[in-house]
């Protein structure tokens, strides 16, 4: 086979996988804009700059380079105004380059002032960097959420205030499908941040993933 034919299969194969994975999401944005009309939210294709916007308060928001904040599911739950959306950044370059996508919610909750802290799921890594300075908050009583999790903020005695022994609980129990997710909470005055690794659930789970979202809100912002 000549180097052109060689070239041109090539063009065309990677034209079929573009295209198709231009059609997925093409597919996808349209079901989650149908999910939307049925249940009397509101779809955003994107939102430019909202990430920017809540970054002083949100670290997460300042990790790697690429961002972008997509599919934006606006509604109200238990008479509570929520913002759903999947937030994409990537990190390094070539071959050491890497896309994270995360599901996230985000809400305005009038009433509460939150200490600023951020609480995630910590690894190998995360113990290594703490063994050289990186701030997590343990609690000696609490063995099972200190090893689970790695909890910062800027006033410690506010922040382990806030995380009362129900709050630890929550975020180490099984969930309703008997499942342990390791979440993602943040949170700053009046704004509530929530998330877990990978890409915001189409219609059929989206459901679920909001009402999960709502437990977090309430557990934060309703409960001691």
């Amino acid at each position: 086979m000549s180097p052109i034919a060689i070239f041109a299969l090539f063009g065309a194969f990677l034209a079929l996988v573009f295209g198709g994975r231009a059609m997925y999401e093409r597919r996808r944005r349209d079901a989650l804009q149908q999910y939307c009309q049925e249940r009397g939210y509101r779809f955003e294709r994107e939102r430019p700059g909202a990430a920017t916007a809540l970054a002083a308060e949100f670290p997460i928001f300042t990790k790697g380079h690429g961002q972008t904040w997509s599919s934006t599911v606006t509604g109200t739950v238990g008479g509570n105004s929520f913002t759903a959306f999947e937030y994409v950044y990537i990190t390094g370059y070539g071959r050491n380059r890497q896309t994270h996508k995360l599901g996230m919610m985000y809400w305005e909750t009038p009433g509460t002032n939150l200490p600023r802290f951020s609480c995630g799921p910590e690894g190998f890594w995360r113990r290594i960097a703490q063994r050289f300075g990186a701030q997590d908050f343990d609690f000696a009583e609490d063995e099972a959420f200190s090893r689970a999790y790695e909890l910062q903020g800027d006033d410690e005695a506010a922040v382990r205030a806030l995380f009362t022994p129900s709050r630890r609980m929550f975020l180490v129990s099984a969930g309703p499908d008997g499942t342990t997710q390791r979440q993602h909470v943040a949170g700053a005055g009046t704004r509530l941040l929530w998330w877990r690794a990978g890409r915001l659930p189409g219609p059929q789970e989206l459901d679920q993933f909001i009402a999960d979202g709502e437990r977090v809100r309430r557990m934060f912002t309703e409960r001691s």
